[in-house]
Parts: C-alpha cells; structure tokens; sequence
C-alpha cells in the first residue's frame, strides 16, 4: 500500500524562503488554537445556551460550549492547554503512543470494533430535535407506503425510498415510527463512516493516522450520525466512500477510476445535493486520462449521468413522473422560482453561513496557515481535494437555507469531508507536524470538546418537531 508522501518544506535553491514561510505557517496555526480556543471559552462563559433565543445563532459557530455550562467550558479549555502542552513537554512519548495507536489500526477487526461501539454512542446520544421538513416528512412516508410501496423525491431518491421501505419492515416488526427507523440508520451510518474513515487513514503512517482521523471527524457535521431525521446521513456516508476511493486512485497508479465513479453516482442518487463534487471527478478523470487510460476517464466521467438517468427512468416507471424534476424538484428551483432558493445578498446571512462551516468543520481556520505554507500547489491531491472543497463551499453560500442556519444545518455537511481532508493531508504531509503538534493537539481537543457540547444539546432538546430561529 503506497502511502502519502511527504515532501520536503525546503529545496536547495531558496532553503531560507521556505523556512521562513514554514515558521509563518507555524505561527497561523498557533493564532488559530488561541484564537478559536479564545472565542469558545468567551461564549461558552457568556452566552446563553444554543437554541434558547434567536440571538445565540448569530454565533453558532463558536457558542456550543454555553449549553455545557460555566464549568464544563473551563474544563474543555484546561484540557485543550493541557494537551498542547503534554505534547510540548514529551513530544517522543506523545509520538510513540500515537504510533502504536496507529498501528492497531491496521486489524480489521479494531476498526470494526471501534465503529460498532461509534453506532451504540451515536444510538445511546442520539438527537431528539427535529427540524420542520423532518417532521412533516414522517406523514408523508406513513400516507405513502401502504398507497405505493415507498414515498420517493427526485431530490433523496434512495434515501427515502430505503428509508420508507425499512420502515415498512420495522412498523410491521417492532413497532417503530418513522423517527424511530430514521435514527436507528442513522446512527448505522455513524459506524459505517467510521469504518471508511478508519480505513482511509491507513494511507498515513502509523504516527499520524489518529491526528486524520480526529481531524475528519471532529466536527459538527458528524451529528448526522446522531439520529438526524433527514435525509442526508447515507448520502454523507456515500460521499466518505467516494473520497476514500478517490484518494486511492490518486495515490495508486494501477487503482482504477470506476469504483471512486460509481460511489459518486451512488451519492447522487441519494441524494442530488452531492452533484456539487461533480467538479472533483473531472480532475479524476485528467488523471487517469495522464496516465493514459484515456476511455477511463471518459467511462467515469458518463457513469455518474448515466446512473442518474437509469434511476429517473426506473421511479418515472414505478410512480415518480420524470415531469416532476422539472416542476417540483429543488435541483430546478420548483419550476425555476430562483428567487426563492438563491442565497440572499444580505451580510447577516452570509454571516450566519460562516458560522456554520465553522461548525461543521472547525478545520476551517488552518486554510490561511495551509496556503501561506504551500500556496495552491497543482499536485492532484490538492486539486482534487480543493474542487470537492469548493464544490460545498459554493452549496453553503449559494443556496438558501429554507429553515436558517440551525434548522438546515445538515443540507451543507457535505462540505465538512472535504475540507477537513485537505487540511489534514496539509497537516501529516509536511516535516514541520512536530513543531506545530502541539498547537494541533489544542485544536483537536477544541473542536471535539466543542462538537460534544452541540451533539448534548441535541440529545437534550426538551421538544421535537419544532421551527427553528433562524
């Protein structure tokens, strides 16, 4: 298995430039902890808890902390420092014990286990919020099974006619509701995507394979995994696989393109939203056409239309008129009624939109420490990476959140993978990990401690079914 390389932050011609670039990048990272790390405890001590008023939203990036309370946001804060400085004052400790964590990574039967105790977590902190759409899909599921089978939309195809039919099976069974079904797979999801994500990571030497992975997953968007009544969370787990394939295919010259191709045509028939990676694909398909293979690239780049045809001829068959994406569809603004799902030119907006991503993905604030350091080299990884990143970024602030930022927090957690993977293979690529572990270790403890506190006040939500303030 070939692994990601590590370039040397130097070359012969200019060694100082690039030291002094490296020390540059060193010291925005360093910012970055302080000044996230400083923003979470300022909220986390004075702002009332997330969801309460309409005013606590203008900083849901960063407010999460507050529904833990004073002292929890002091503890989080000390444990964060301290874990800078463990790593600090024993960096070879700190290294050998993430080495031989590292390590036990490569049995199978660890990272399944891992993500079977992930599901019961999820399960036993799952969500007990609802937003409006969730709700007022679980009639329209419970009307439509015993009528036609499965309650589908152009826009989540597979995610809600498996989602439909599960609970046919479930109702029949056990009992269930909707919402029961929804978080039972939902938190199926968290387990699955764990596995990917353990697997993807594998790519990385031993030492630096739980810094990826806790890069990746600790963010918000990982509440999808927490029994979110949506219909986003397999089509995340899609788009996990997707970029795991991906990043393999780059990696090894003999991996072919197909199976990266495939996951993303899967992805869209889950759900439309993931067509925004589309971009991502087409870098795959200029390297697989660089490397010759030239009726790859054009096969992978067909299969993703071509499945999505053959899905919308098989539902306009069983009962999905293929009229209806022209006319009810969000893909084409229900009938071209742009106004209403544009984003609006409003600087509160675009703010609430920030906060989010910084939610989602608090990996966020290492961008200008990662392009002070390598600019926007043209090796495919990052291309690639960099269009799927943009791909998302593009959804957040182009298309209107219906419900606000809190209730249609789960439309744009497509964009957190992504990003949080060309920041971590930033992270573990370069020589300079050691000098600024320790300020990575105060990240990682902030926006883990940080999605925990959102995960709890979710699970703690005194109602369901309920608007949120947008």
């Amino acid at each position: 298995m070939s692994q990601w390389p590590v370039p040397s932050s130097s070359t012969g011609s200019r060694p100082q430039q690039h030291d002094r670039t490296a020390r540059v990048a060193t010291a925005l990272v360093a910012t970055a902890a302080c000044g996230l790390g400083a923003l979470y405890l300022r909220h986390g001590l004075t702002a009332p808890p997330p969801g309460g008023e309409p005013a606590a939203t203008r900083w849901l990036g960063v407010d999460q902390w507050a529904f833990a309370g004073v002292r929890w946001a002091g503890l989080f804060a000390v444990t964060a420092a301290l874990a800078g400085l463990a790593v600090a004052w024993r960096p070879d400790h700190t290294a050998r014990a993430a080495a031989a964590a590292g390590r036990a990574l490569d049995g199978r039967a660890v990272r399944a286990g891992v993500a079977a105790a992930v599901t019961a977590v999820c399960w036993a902190a799952s969500s007990r919020r609802e937003n409006l759409d969730g709700s007022l899909l679980q009639q329209k599921i419970v009307d439509a099974v015993p009528r036609t089978g499965a309650f589908v939309t152009h826009d989540e195809m597979l995610e809600l006619y498996l989602h439909s039919r599960l609970w046919a099976v479930m109702h029949a069974t056990l009992g269930w509701d909707v919402a029961q079904t929804y978080r039972a797979a939902s938190c199926v999801g968290g387990g699955v995507a764990t596995f990917v994500a353990l697997g993807l990571v594998l790519r990385l030497p031993p030492a630096r394979r739980l810094l990826a992975a806790a890069g990746l997953l600790a963010g918000g968007w990982v509440l999808v995994f927490f029994g979110d009544v949506e219909n986003y969370t397999w089509a995340n787990v899609v788009v996990l696989v997707y970029l795991a394939s991906a990043l393999r295919f780059l990696d090894e010259e003999r991996t072919r393109l197909w199976p990266a191709a495939a996951a993303l045509a899967t992805g869209v028939l889950f759900h439309l939203e993931t067509l925004v990676l589309g971009p991502s694909l087409l870098v795959l398909a200029a390297v697989a056409a660089a490397r010759g293979r030239r009726g790859e690239a054009v096969a992978a780049v067909l299969l993703v239309p071509g499945v999505l045809a053959a899905a919308l001829g098989w539902f306009d068959v069983h009962g999905l008129p293929v009229a209806d994406l022209f006319t009810h569809s969000q893909i084409s603004a229900q009938g071209g009624n742009w106004s209403r799902f544009l984003a609006p030119a409003d600087a509160h907006y675009l703010w609430d939109q920030i906060q989010l991503v910084l939610l989602l993905a608090p990996a966020v604030v290492l961008l200008p420490a990662l392009l002070v350091d390598r600019g926007f080299r043209g090796d495919p990884r990052t291309v690639f990476l960099a269009a799927a990143t943009a791909g998302g970024l593009l959804l957040t602030f182009l298309w209107r959140a219906q419900l606000g930022p809190v209730g249609d927090w789960d439309l744009y957690a497509v964009v957190a993978q992504p990003l949080a993977l060309l920041v971590v293979t930033w992270l573990t690529a370069g020589p300079q990990l050691r000098a600024r572990a320790p300020w990575v270790a105060v990240l990682l403890v902030l926006a883990a401690t940080h999605t925990a506190a959102w995960i709890a006040a979710n699970h703690a939500a005194p109602a369901v079914g309920l608007p949120f303030p947008s």
